[in-house]
């Protein structure tokens, strides 16, 4: 968790700033929140609606995890947890726990501030138990390394940073120990790739290396090292040193074993088995297409064409090709980019042609809920079939092409539907507790195979949520259901996991997937005589199976070579029976399963009772004292719960529902650092209160003492609706030095400005959906400013000046914003910010103006490392006292001067804005608006009621990973830029040098209104995003000599 930096000043930017973009967090519904708690272990469970059943659920599961995990770690929680469960990821999506938007494949979340759990149901129970397991993990370890609030982080009482692939490797450990999907990934990493380093272990290798990493330490050591690792790192306040003491070695012995480990496990894997390739030809390829996901893919019914879907440089598409040669045809639906298609279900993917080969039907998140749309590959026509279910997917063409079979969630339940395209008719066949998937068609249009986890329970219905704690899920197998009668039938009976069942429609056959001994092959099953065998025996594996018409030709996706690609196999009916042997591990998976979780704490410290005291987290050496200190966030606090001495449970053990009641508490407390540009550093006490659900927050901000002459402010903000609403109150005070000058005695003198901004605002953003939205709000502000002469001989101040301004400036601004971010900015898409906004006069001090600005950004990735970006800004203030806009240099400018006309600039601004002599300083320091970048230039280079400004930029990676003695580096960056730029108040400044002389001095005939200049710069993101960049002034004579600046932001 990041420190924060800069978090509360922002806030207090009360005008509708035409720079402020950012996508939306819709709320879409009012969640009504009730939590069930348990008296014995410190988790309260909060849902909304009726789901007591599956708060139920999720509480009895949270209890086995706690278990195992305190054994694994050594540790009971001292600070409460809150999870906070919401019924599908479309409704996760509006969680305001959480500020970040919650995009498809986050399962779940936890933060630090509260140590709060924040996590989907999104129809399959045992994805949910596992990863509310792997959360779970993540707030014990938060408890235990950070006192299980960030505030620790922030007073620097815990300086330990947990790398990634520990933190994240560790979850997966503990939450699925280990099963045939990462067992596939490390094994093509083995094989096919060179085997990274601990060290490079990220992104996704962070999940599943790391979770490697601690199967073959618990495999080497026994699972109570565990412990051992976090309780030495958290003595030493360092990983890897935590590792070095509890294990003996340090990080490169630690890799070069592991590495060792994975060969020699992975290995006797290859004999006996098959690359994809040569069972089938690849007709994409990941490498080239520098991609990971290539999959889901359906053939059309003649054989001729095939879509699937594809991650396009962070996109999401769905692209068709040639089913031959797999030359792309078009890309037929773009995701990612419109409200239409805003996430394509990546994680449940599934795309159907209809019968005549036309249309495709696919599922979408479509702002509010899912739905489905029937596309037209020809000319793209679309329509649409909005759902009220919490979630849709995989949708299934029948044959006849009347009818669309798919995956519905609603309720606690995913089950089987059909929906009659003529009427829109919905129906539920399955309507059970159970977790059904992947529904597909036979030839009569009367019959759907289906994946479940029912087990036997063919006509026994369970209902609940609460009914699935004692039902065994973990394995799936293969159903029929025969449409009109709504009658059940097992397929298969096994204990290894199935999928992607399709039938073949020439003979009575259906395909499927399944990990059987070990590996993700093809199964062909004879509904006639009930026989299954494999038709592939592969290293790696496959899923998502598509089949012609004739039965001639079988899609689906293959992993090799660290990602996904879609291969083509002829003649399934006629493939030989392959024989599979196990893998390693599942020669091994018995003993793993029969692996005793033992009490590892008894088992080490024989003797200690865990309700005693624990010395097994007791540090033994006076300079690590601190850590046993138990005011040093490992105190136990009694949850609020518990405090209010009400019953939690009903006599026969049922749990007792809560109203949730909002209560604010501490988040953070600190003191920041914020950067003026004008002012330059200021640094502010902060505090920050939100209540559980984020709904509601307060921030204050103040000075070592609230004075008439320092700074303070405070800001509510309410976001539980779909419009969010913000009221804040800022005082803010400068003292600056104005010059010197002489007394009438001859000694020199100081003058000083004393000026005092203070007001309050009102916005109301109201979203549209995810990339538009509508700013509106109101402000007042009154601002002082009071010249005085300072006489050090005789200690003597004497106001020289005294006056003052008011505005109350009404605003609305329209934002529209789809950007994809990099590393340090907008990397794709489009921005643009329209505001209009006045200042009627208001009393004697009252200032009187109308302004409108324009700001539109366009971003065009070439690839997924680099990429356009091109902005346009206008801006025009009229009435009696217009406001001003002040052109040239760069945010957060740290250091560096420029050069003008051949002679070094002697300051950063050309534009007297602290000038004792400026009559307009109050309403140029507070009410005006600096306009950047324009690199090369100075603050206020040009200046005037309105103002033009083109940026351009080609940004690149320069060094992407950098290992220099201690120092690692990463994510090094290049650009290369033009801005062109000008401000005016009169057209004539742009044809008559009397009126620009007039303005700026005595400047020679070259003088133009326009500033232009081109560079380059790189982004070196050490803590902070620094920026050095070099500017050449570009004039009708050339090129000037190289200015360089160094500063600190993101990319525009």
């Amino acid at each position: 968790m990041k420190k924060l930096i800069f978090s509360i000043i922002c806030l207090f930017s009360f005008t509708l700033n035409a720079q402020s973009f950012g996508q939306n967090k819709v709320q879409y519904r009012d969640f009504k929140w009730n939590y069930i708690a348990s008296p014995d272990y410190n988790f309260a469970v909060y849902y909304y609606g009726d789901q007591v059943e599956l708060a139920t659920y999720t509480m009895e599961e949270s209890i086995k995890a706690y278990e195992q995990i305190s054994k694994h770690l050594r540790w009971q929680l001292r600070k409460p947890v809150s999870i906070i469960i919401y019924n599908s990821h479309n409704e996760f999506q509006q969680n305001n726990v959480i500020s970040v938007y919650m995009q498809e494949g986050i399962l779940g979340v936890t933060e630090l501030y509260k140590n709060r759990v924040v996590m989907p149901f999104e129809g399959d129970y045992q994805e949910f138990r596992n990863t509310l397991h792997h959360e779970l993990v993540h707030a014990m370890v938060n408890d235990l390394v950070y006192g299980g609030r960030i505030q620790n982080i922030v007073r620097s009482r815990t300086q330990l940073t947990i790398p990634l692939w520990a933190n994240e490797g560790l979850a997966e450990f503990l939450s699925s120990n280990w099963d045939t999907e990462v067992d596939m990934i490390i094994r093509d990493l083995a094989i096919n790739e060179r085997i990274p380093s601990i060290n490079e272990l990220q992104s996704i290798l962070a999940y599943r290396g790391g979770q490697s990493v601690w199967r073959f330490i618990s495999k080497k050591y026994g699972r109570e090292k565990i412990a051992e690792i976090f309780q030495s790192m958290k003595k030493y306040q360092n990983a890897e040193k935590g590792f070095e003491d509890a294990l003996g070695m340090d990080y490169e012995e630690l890799n070069d074993q592991w590495q060792k480990y994975i060969k020699k496990e992975y290995f006797p894997d290859i004999s006996n088995r098959d690359d994809i390739s040569d069972v089938a030809i690849s007709l994409t390829n990941h490498k080239k297409s520098n991609n990971f996901y290539n999959i889901a893919p359906a053939i059309s019914p003649d054989g001729s064409q095939i879509v699937y879907f594809t991650d396009n440089m962070g996109y999401i598409d769905l692209n068709i090709i040639d089913a031959v040669s797999g030359k792309k045809i078009k890309r037929a639906v773009k995701g990612n980019r419109s409200i239409e298609f805003e996430e394509l279900k990546l994680l449940q993917p599934g795309v159907s042609w209809s019968p005549d080969g036309k249309q495709i039907a696919i599922a979408a998140k479509s702002g509010s809920s899912d739905a489905f749309h029937l596309i037209n590959i020809d000319n793209g026509d679309r329509r649409k079939i909005p759902f009220d279910l919490e979630g849709v997917f995989t949708p299934s063409w029948s044959p006849d092409g009347k009818k669309l079979a798919f995956v519905g969630n609603k309720n606690s339940a995913s089950d089987i539907y059909i929906i009659d395209l003529k009427n829109n008719e919905i129906t539920n066949l399955t309507n059970d507790i159970f977790s059904d998937s992947e529904p597909s068609w036979d030839a009569s249009s009367s019959k759907l195979v289906f994946v479940s986890d029912r087990g036997d329970k063919l006509d026994q219905a369970l209902t609940t949520a609460e009914d699935m704690i004692d039902h065994e899920f973990e394995e799936n197998n293969i159903y029929l259901i025969d449409i009109n009668s709504k009658a059940v039938s097992r397929i298969t009976n096994s204990s290894f996991n199935k999928s992607y069942p399709i039938f073949a429609n020439t003979e009575n056959f259906i395909f499927y997937t399944s990990d059987y001994n070990g590996t993700w092959n093809v199964f062909r099953h004879d509904l006639k005589t009930g026989k299954s065998v494999p038709i592939t025996n592969l290293i790696t594996g496959i899923k998502g199976l598509s089949i012609t018409k004739d039965d001639g030709v079988l899609v689906f996706a293959g992993y090799s070579g660290w990602g996904w690609d879609v291969y083509r196999m002829n003649n399934p009916l006629e493939a030989e029976e392959k024989t599979i042997k196990p893998t390693i591990y599942i020669k091994n998976i018995q003993s793993d399963k029969n692996e005793e979780l033992v009490d590892l704490r008894e088992d080490k410290y024989r003797g200690v009772e865990s309700n005693t005291t624990d010395y097994s987290n007791y540090i033994f050496a006076w300079e690590y004292q601190y850590l046993n200190d138990q005011s040093s966030g490992d105190e136990y606090e009694q949850p609020s719960f518990l405090k209010a001495n009400v019953a939690l449970k009903t006599d026969e053990g049922d749990y007792i529902p809560q109203s949730y009641l909002t209560r604010f508490s501490l988040d953070v407390a600190d003191y920041d650092v914020g950067y003026n540009t004008l002012f330059g550093p200021q640094g502010y006490l902060t505090f920050q209160f939100s209540d559980l659900m984020g709904d509601h927050s307060i921030s204050l901000f103040m000075e070592s003492q609230l004075s008439y002459n320092n700074d303070f402010g405070f800001s509510y903000q309410y976001l539980k609706e779909r419009t969010d609403y913000q009221f804040a109150f800022i005082h803010q005070a400068q003292n600056f030095y104005a010059g010197y000058g002489f007394s009438a005695q001859g000694y020199p003198i100081d003058y000083m400005i004393n000026s005092r901004d203070y007001g309050m605002a009102f916005v109301a953003s109201r979203p549209f959906n995810r990339y538009n939205r509508v700013d509106a709000g109101i402000e007042f502000r009154n601002l002082e400013r009071k010249l005085t002469v300072v006489d050090p001989y005789i200690n003597q101040v004497e106001i020289l000046d005294d006056d003052g301004l008011a505005a109350l400036r009404p605003a609305i601004g329209y934002v529209f914003d789809n950007s994809a971010n990099g590393f340090l900015g907008p990397i794709d898409g489009f921005r643009s910010n329209v505001s209009f906004e006045i200042s009627p006069p208001v009393g004697d001090k009252g200032i009187s103006f109308q302004s409108f600005k324009l700001d539109m950004r366009k971003y065009q990735m070439i690839n997924r490392y680099n990429s356009l970006a091109a902005r346009l800004y206008f801006g025009s203030s009229i009435g009696k006292n217009p406001s001003r806009f002040f052109l040239g240099g760069m945010q957060n400018w740290m250091a560096g001067n420029g050069r003008t006309n051949g002679v070094d600039d002697q300051s950063r601004s050309r534009y007297g804005f602290l000038d004792s002599n400026n009559e307009s300083l109050l309403q140029d320091l507070y009410l005006s608006e600096l306009v950047w970048p324009m690199r090369g230039a100075r603050y206020g280079e040009r200046y005037g009621t309105n103002v033009f400004l083109m940026n351009f930029e080609y940004r690149f990676p320069l060094i992407q990973y950098l290992v220099t003695g201690p120092l690692v580096l990463g994510n090094i960056l290049g650009h290369v830029f033009v801005d062109v730029g000008t401000a005016w108040d009169d057209p004539k400044e742009f044809s008559d040098i009397t009126f620009l002389r007039t303005k700026y001095g005595d400047v020679s005939d070259s003088f133009k209104p326009w500033v232009k200049s081109i560079g380059y710069g790189i982004k070196l993101p050490i803590i902070l995003p620094w920026r050095i960049e070099a500017a050449y002034d570009w004039t009708d004579s050339g090129f000037g000599k190289p200015q360089w600046y160094v500063s600190i932001g993101f990319d525009w």
